[in-house]
């Protein structure tokens, strides 16, 4: 809503009133009453909801649609200085065929400045072989020659670069399932190949990519205490992207991304700790997830939020905050079978809140639905992983005989690789002896001994479960051989 509030209240009269005429139709309709609140109110979510009388996730999704039609609107009639700057670049071949060469170069040197500002690489190319063409008699022309290879190499490089900002994700959603070390290889390779190419050209998208990829890469493969170090590092990146967005705040791409930034100050803080200033930035992100959820592109950074988001409760025990937008993301987060890493965690996730809230039936059915709509046998890290909660489910449920089906079946995945595997097999041994049956008194003593050799065993980049967080209460609901 503030992003909305913003962008409303920065036109003037006649460009408001265009706007609301093009995208928002009769007064009664919910686009225009929310427009003019964003005009002339400071409405917070919650007001704007009770005022349409409409539920979260009608909402969510009626301001994300508004929101793209302002994006297209505005994009086609407010004065836009990219369009404007490809629209110059769009009559430079005319250019050469001018009356006056002289004043054909001034001009291309003005939009050349115009272009570098922007980091507009394709539309440079363009230029430069209009001004070698044009220079081809007064000594220039060697020097724009060079500058025409030069920035079609950059160019290619920036699209390589993209790629590799995409790629960077489905790399690291695919090592964080099946902790492969060829696939963590992968995703330092995807690193290596961005740094060379920010190192050799530069660029302030460039840089741009090349840190967020930085970022998100140390917060998943770094130790928390190794990352405490670089605190004024990470802040100061961070802030020379914002100051980008800030600059070119008509850059599609970097509007598109802006939220970022908070993101990795929230990942960033979680990771190493700092609740104070994790807290704040979570404040301030928390209630737009679902929006920016409802694109499917954002799903690897939607995914680590609420991976983060779980961290966060681990330390303060909320239930209530862990599940708030669960209603909305149900309907909002646009995961897909075919995009197996924010698919699968996205459902973990469902499972954690339902366990917390001793929704035990539940946080099983998630699990199993999960496993029986999608293969994991590529993922069998994560689908060990996910057995066993499932199978913790089903003991706490006095459903022994399922979890005992689990258990065998883990048994036999796990059986070739037990060092990778030594926290399953310590789990294993916990959830057998509380569905065994036994004095309760020795058996609470038993689990609370097996547990704590899980925590020690439970370390680095290979830790499963990390999410399961049992108290004394909890041990002793898992012994009880009555079960609710």
């Amino acid at each position: 809503m503030e992003t909305l509030n913003k962008t409303i209240k920065k036109l003037n009269d006649a460009e408001y009133q265009e706007l609301l005429s093009a995208v928002a139709g009769r007064k009664n309709n919910k686009p225009y009453l929310v427009l003019e609140s964003a005009r002339k109110n400071n409405y917070d979510e919650g007001q704007m909801m009770e005022l349409l009388q409409v539920n979260p996730s009608t909402y969510y999704t009626l301001k994300s649609r508004l929101n793209e039609r302002i994006a297209q609107y505005l994009a086609q009639n407010v004065k836009n200085p990219i369009s404007a700057l490809k629209d110059k670049v769009s009559m430079v071949p005319a250019m050469v065929f001018g009356n006056d060469r002289e004043v054909a170069i001034r001009a291309l040197k003005n939009l050349e400045k115009q272009l570098i500002e922007y980091d507009l690489s394709n539309e440079l190319i363009v230029v430069y072989k209009a001004l070698a063409r044009l220079s081809m008699f007064n000594g220039d022309f060697d020097y724009y020659e060079k500058e025409y290879n030069r920035h079609v190499a950059y160019s290619l490089a920036v699209v390589k670069a993209e790629d590799l900002f995409y790629d960077f994700v489905k790399r690291t959603g695919n090592y964080l399932l099946t902790r492969d070390e060829r696939d963590r290889e992968a995703v330092q390779a995807s690193l290596r190949e961005l740094t060379n190419i920010s190192e050799l050209y530069q660029g302030h998208r460039l840089s741009v990519m090349y840190n967020i990829v930085r970022i998100y890469y140390m917060c998943v493969f770094t130790r928390s205490e190794s990352l405490k170090s670089l605190e004024i590092e990470v802040d100061t990146i961070l802030q020379n992207i914002k100051k980008n967005f800030d600059k070119y705040e008509m850059d599609t791409f970097y509007q598109s991304i802006k939220f970022l930034v908070d993101y990795l100050y929230f990942e960033y803080y979680q990771k190493t700790g700092n609740v104070v200033r994790a807290d704040h930035y979570y404040r301030q992100i928390n209630t737009e997830v679902p929006e920016i959820a409802f694109k499917p592109v954002f799903s690897f950074y939607v995914t680590q939020f609420l991976s983060s988001k779980v961290e966060r409760f681990l330390v303060n025990g909320n239930v209530q905050e862990l599940n708030d937008l669960n209603a909305d993301l149900d309907s909002n987060f646009d995961t897909n079978i075919n995009e197996p890493y924010p698919h699968v965690s996205f459902r973990r996730f469902l499972a954690i809140g339902k366990f917390y809230e001793g929704d035990f039936s539940g946080s099983a059915r998630i699990l199993n639905n999960l496993r029986n709509e999608l293969s994991m046998k590529k993922f069998t890290f994560t689908d060990v992983e996910y057995k066993l909660f499932q199978a913790m489910q089903y003991c706490y449920m006095g459903e022994d005989g399922l979890c005992s089906q689990l258990l065998q079946s883990v048994k036999r995945q796990i059986v070739e690789d037990e060092a990778l595997y030594e926290p399953a097999t310590i789990f294993i041994k916990m959830l057998k002896a509380a569905i065994k049956p036994e004095e309760f008194r020795k058996k609470v003593k038993k689990l609370n001994e097996i547990y704590d050799a899980f925590q020690k065993a439970n370390q680095g980049s290979n830790r499963m479960l990390w999410y399961v967080k049992l108290d004394d209460a909890m041990i002793r609901k898992m012994a009880n051989p009555i079960k609710d």
